[in-house]
């Protein structure tokens, strides 16, 4: 196997990197000097195949993968370097190129003037060209920022997007303002949840289901659980909807105690969940008289009891807003506004149900609103 290059989305590179490393757990990752582009070693076809097909944050793999500053190097001394990099990784079948940007344009160099150069080498060293469904696809992305060029035969589609706009929250049928957008629903459960194999996923409070419609998309077993029979039909109705009527047994959504997991449960869970995603509805009352902070702390410590030793929990909360940091998560001992409690009181709470944070993240939602994103691990108690 040659050289990997993981290549992320550009929404949260840093959200998208935490997301990668919980997928593959075993892959060593080193950094390039590029937000979006690290190296990897030590996984398998097989895993990256399977992070292709669940991942939110990453775009693609480039297999024999070459990062190359563009900053005093001359166009043809670039394209002389790209003749040998060809001749040095032959694959084969037919071939195509595909150019992207990321950040911004590089000054003075055009991508598809590029691309149409890679292409003329391929055709010139004898290669079939086949521009609808190549065997292999020779990507070249750009990266403004660094004034980069990344190039390696891809794997993946490279999309620019998540494709989620065909169930954007807003399209479903039982819908509330406060939904998740799906990327940021996905990521969750994969953040908190880990490789496929390594078992169910609980949304304690699953509301509209949003959660619950990404883990089941990505082959996860599931269970949806909220103490509102109203939330308990509509992600139902939205659980169908994503699936078109034909919805996977080992997904559901049922009546249940967030606070009492293991009476929800099916007894064979017990133990055995893998991820925790939490969405606190602090809009609406949501198990009586209990107050917010009471709510989560029983809530995370139900979890701890029906979770295995590799479990993880991402929980998300609403934040006034702060300063973008798409590129970096966030020290744990920062300066956080939360909407509802204190930021150092809510760690602390985290680790007295049993769950160690591991970082910390912002995504800005508009102009006076943000939301933080908290990955926590199992930690065994006394």
């Amino acid at each position: 196997m040659g050289d990997v290059l993981a290549c992320l989305r550009g929404w949260h590179p840093a959200l998208a990197l935490a997301e990668l490393r919980t997928l593959l757990p075993d892959a060593i990752m080193t950094g390039t000097g590029i937000d979006r582009w690290w190296r990897m070693e030590g996984e398998q076809a097989s895993q990256r195949h399977d992070v292709l097909e669940m991942s939110s944050g990453l775009q693609c793999f480039l297999i024999d993968g070459v990062v190359t500053s563009t900053d005093g190097l001359l166009q043809a001394d670039w394209l002389e370097r790209m003749r040998a990099y060809l001749l040095a990784h032959p694959v084969p079948g037919s071939v195509a190129v595909r150019a992207w940007k990321q950040g911004g344009k590089i000054p003075s160099w055009s991508l598809s003037a590029l691309a149409g150069q890679l292409g003329g080498l391929l055709h010139d060293m004898g290669r079939s060209i086949d521009l609808d469904a190549p065997d292999h696809v020779l990507a070249l992305i750009g990266d403004g920022p660094s004034t980069s060029l990344a190039c390696g035969w891809m794997e993946g589609d490279g999309q620019a997007a998540f494709s989620s706009g065909q169930r954007r929250a807003g399209e479903r049928p039982f819908f509330k303002p406060v939904s998740l957008d799906p990327r940021l629903a996905r990521l969750a459960v994969n953040l908190a949840s880990g490789p496929i194999h390594r078992g169910p996923v609980v949304d304690p409070m699953t509301g509209t289901g949003g959660f619950l419609i990404e883990a089941s998309l990505s082959g996860r077993p599931c269970i949806g659980l909220d103490i509102h029979s109203e939330m308990v039909q509509g992600a139902t109705m939205n659980l169908a909807w994503a699936h078109d009527d034909d919805v996977p047994s080992e997904s559901s959504v049922k009546r249940g105690d967030a606070t009492r997991l293991e009476d929800a449960l099916p007894e064979a869970w017990i133990g055995k969940v893998a991820g925790f995603v939490l969405d606190p509805p602090y809009g609406r009352n949501s198990h009586g008289s209990m107050q917010a902070d009471q709510l989560l702390e029983a809530a995370m410590t139900s979890a701890h009891t029906v979770a295995c030793p590799d479990a993880g929990f991402v929980l998300i909360l609403p934040m006034h807003p702060m300063t973008p940091h798409p590129m970096t998560s966030l020290p744990l001992d920062s300066n956080i506004n939360l909407l509802n409690g204190e930021w150092k009181e809510l760690l602390a709470t985290v680790e007295r149900c049993g769950w160690t944070p591991l970082s910390v993240h912002a995504e800005r939602v508009h102009r006076s609103l943000s939301r933080l994103i908290l990955h926590a691990k199992y930690a065994p108690q006394d």
